[in-house]
């Protein structure tokens, strides 16, 4: 839960940086650009997968949470 809070402020934070502080409203295209990178923190606070975990092949669950809904890194 708490990643996927710390995710949504990112992308909170790169909305806000990329279109006022680098003026993306005003047709800033590096401001564009980091407005647009918001949308990935935004996508893995929606889809609940965090991409960059799979690469590093670790995980944010709980030993209990493991348990109960299995462990995502044990090979199939």
């Amino acid at each position: 839960m708490i990643d996927r809070l710390l995710r949504f402020l990112l992308g909170v934070l790169l909305v806000w940086l990329g279109l006022w502080p680098m003026n993306g409203l005003h047709g800033n295209v590096l401001g564009i650009l980091v407005a647009l990178v918001s949308l990935l923190p935004f996508y893995m606070v929606a889809t609940r997968s965090c991409f960059v975990f799979k690469w590093l092949h670790i995980h944010s669950l709980s030993k209990a949470e493991c348990r109960r809904y299995g462990d995502p890194l044990a090979k199939k």
